[in-house]
């Protein structure tokens, strides 16, 4: 191509117009792997009931449910019969481009809100989106005219192997014991333009449960901007010859409606911290512990990672339920992880950017509110024509 004009080399992904690409790979996968099959002669160890898709699963219980907008959602999580979320979903995203030229400088895709993950779930099929023996939860949505629309195999549940739960080894005598992990998976995917967007809730055998997010799809690319360099943009990477891949952000915010042992819950912040130096409580220097701070007021919960002090949020019952050993409070935590380098908050411009208007949610990694029931978005409720600083700001 000339300097200025619009790219034409070949560079596709479909497998059956690999052979036109003009530097990439021609051919789909020339070594192939061999088959890997689960199988499980004895079928699953969950059960659903119906109705209100009741699962039940190695002491876990809940309801799966489904929206337009949100799409997947978590009701009446419990464990051992003990409450531990009321509801669970991902209930906003915002995806600023860091691209100053116009007409970037507006580029944001709210893609809750925008367009609704519900509207834009996949059908999963057996053996690409999901392995094992599953189960396919169907959705019902409506189409453009009111009347309603299924989703055939929208969720997808299974179980995993996860590895070692626990080993140890007795080195006195050489005795070996070793637990396997086992999870329960629930997962949905939606397509949104460009983006895959892969959400897996995940049930483990020691209580806990984990949200993960993974990203897939292609990036939305661009010529470069005029005042860029087009063999070397500023605010992206050529992903092919004259094509730009703007740098950007993708900000999750899950809603939590958390319920440890009941209703009336706790939120304290925990750091670990090292001690000073003193003659009577760290006279060697080596000292440090966690420090607990409860968070008293919305104002006050409004927090962000800390990697340096291990930061963690503590969720704990308020209503007189203790732990046998310590006599504390039962109490769930909320442990912020990322595969990889740990990702800032929103880092487009308070002050200037139209984006911070509706995306100022993701300024920080923690907002902790009182339930209310028309509290529901943290973007608001409209975020198309929303005027911006609604939601979690107010």
């Amino acid at each position: 191509k000339s300097e200025g004009e619009v790219p034409v080399l070949s560079v596709n992904y479909h497998r059956e117009l690999l052979g036109t690409n003009s530097y990439l790979k021609t051919a789909w996968r020339e070594d192939r792997l061999k088959a890997l099959n689960v199988t499980q002669p004895d079928g699953p160890s969950f059960t659903v009931e119906q109705p209100g898709n009741l699962v039940r699963w190695q002491g876990w219980s809940l309801r799966v449910g489904f929206n337009y907008r949100e799409g997947l959602v978590l009701h009446d999580v419990q464990y051992e019969g003990r409450q531990v979320l009321s509801r669970a979903s991902l209930v906003e995203m915002a995806v600023p481009y860091g691209d100053p030229s116009p007409p970037f400088q507006r580029k944001c895709a709210f893609d809750v809100g925008d367009y609704g993950l519900g509207y834009c779930a996949n059908s999963l099929e057996l053996g690409c989106d999901c392995l094992g023996h599953i189960h396919y939860f169907d959705a019902v949505v409506s189409d453009e005219h009111g009347a309603p629309r299924t989703i055939p195999k929208c969720i997808c549940m299974h179980e995993e192997d996860a590895g070692i739960l626990w080993k140890h080894v007795e080195y006195r005598n050489g005795h070996n014991e070793s637990r396997r992990a086992r999870e329960l998976v629930i997962s949905s995917i939606a397509t949104v333009v460009n983006h895959e967007y892969l959400f897996y809730w995940r049930l483990k055998l020691d209580g806990s449960l984990d949200f993960e997010i993974r990203l897939s799809g292609e990036l939305s690319t661009n010529l470069p901007s005029a005042a860029d360099d087009p063999h070397n943009p500023a605010h992206g990477v050529l992903v092919a010859p004259g094509v730009n891949a703007q740098i950007h952000q993708h900000m999750f915010c899950a809603r939590l409606d958390v319920a440890v042992d009941g209703t009336k819950n706790t939120v304290s912040e925990v750091d670990v911290v090292p001690l000073p130096p003193s003659p009577a409580s760290n006279p060697y220097g080596n000292a440090f512990k966690a420090v607990e701070t409860v968070l008293r007021t919305e104002h006050d919960a409004v927090r962000t990672c800390d990697a340096t002090r291990a930061r963690t949020w503590k969720i704990a019952n308020a209503e007189g339920k203790t732990n046998p050993i310590t006599g504390k409070p039962v109490a769930y935590k909320l442990v912020p992880f990322t595969r990889g380098p740990a990702q800032p908050t929103l880092l487009t411009d308070r002050a200037s950017c139209a984006v911070n208007r509706k995306g100022s949610f993701a300024d920080a990694n923690l907002w902790v509110t009182p339930w209310d029931a028309a509290e529901r978005y943290p973007a608001g409720e409209f975020t198309p024509q929303g005027k911006g600083g609604e939601g979690l700001p107010e």
